[in-house]
């Protein structure tokens, strides 16, 4: 079986991520870095990272600028990442994480990326055409840069669902939209994003749960919500669940999202019951928060720290405040 071509990940504005940690990030005043470190990123691109480490192989496609490729071949190269990137004129764009180490937060300055031309978009459309398959899984993941409408969106959505592919969208605001309305089998918002999905206030797990489970039985047959420090809830056509792992050493939250979209992939697609793929995701996402680098530890380590994931029914669990 050509296992490259199980999962596919699009990243069409993809970053290379600089974190900075501050001890105490101060406005309007000089800032000393206490360390900081560069990686390629992207959110399709982190969760192709996060499955390789895991030892599943994946194949990568979007816009990777030609001037700066650097940190992405080798990403490429050490995680078993098949390369299928659109490379277009310009550089990859930077992301600046800033990471104040004394209240756990983050503060993300995006960069612009490069334009596709039309020719790029076109490369693009041949490459999905030549890569999908009946069955495999596409995660369609981040933002859109300059230069692309929505219209393209939709039109790669429609020959993604074409080709018999099962999409998993991770994006927000109209990007959301459409992928919710092109027929996406599985999308991964927090709360906020689904709120501004539904143009309602979410102040709750009552109504976040609500919410997620009239999306899932109306048109998304698998839906991930994350609320933080809350866990996450997984509204699947087999069960509904929350999990949550223990209390945590943040030591950033970039990428941890997308960690955990790599995990409940790594399950569904290795034929792991509903439980299974939520304490899958919860635990990519938990080492994601422990490792500014967004490094997977063994698979016996992570074999150790799935008991530690609490799973429950939804209708077991009370409401609180997000």
């Amino acid at each position: 079986m050509d296992t490259h071509s199980d999962i596919i990940t699009v990243t069409m504005n993809p970053a290379i991520d600089q974190t900075v940690f501050l001890d105490r990030l101060q406005v309007g005043s000089v800032n000393r870095s206490s360390d900081f470190h560069r990686q390629p990123g992207g959110k399709g691109v982190n969760v192709s990272a996060m499955l390789g480490a895991y030892g599943i192989p994946t194949t990568a496609t979007g816009f990777l600028g030609i001037e700066n490729p650097r940190l992405f071949k080798e990403l490429f190269e050490s995680r078993t990442i098949r390369d299928e990137f659109v490379w277009i004129k310009g550089e990859t764009r930077t992301g600046i994480k800033i990471v104040d180490q004394s209240s756990n937060e983050t503060t993300d300055i995006n960069f612009p990326g490069p334009a596709p031309c039309l020719s790029d978009l076109q490369q693009l459309r041949e490459k999905l055409h030549k890569l999908i398959k009946p069955g495999c899984w596409c995660v369609i993941a981040g933002s859109l840069p300059s230069g692309i409408c929505l219209d393209f969106f939709q039109e790669i959505l429609v020959l993604l669902k074409t080709g018999g592919a099962k999409i998993a969208a991770d994006t927000s605001g109209e990007v959301l939209r459409i992928a919710i309305e092109s027929g996406a089998d599985l999308i991964k918002p927090n709360h906020h994003e689904l709120a501004e999905y539904l143009a309602q206030d979410l102040p709750d797990i009552a109504s976040c749960t609500a919410a997620a489970t009239r999306l899932q039985r109306e048109k998304v047959p698998h839906v991930i919500l994350s609320l933080g420090s809350q866990g996450a809830l997984f509204i699947t056509p087999e069960m509904s669940l929350i999990a949550s792992a223990p209390p945590v050493k943040v030591i950033s939250t970039v990428g941890a999202g997308d960690s955990m979209l790599a995990g409940y992939l790594a399950g569904l697609t290795t034929g792991h019951h509903a439980t299974d793929c939520a304490k899958l995701a919860t635990v990519f996402a938990w080492c994601a928060l422990e490792n500014a680098h967004r490094d997977l530890p063994s698979h016996a380590e992570i074999s150790k720290r799935l008991p530690f994931i609490e799973v429950r029914p939804l209708s077991e669990i009370s409401n609180c405040l997000l």
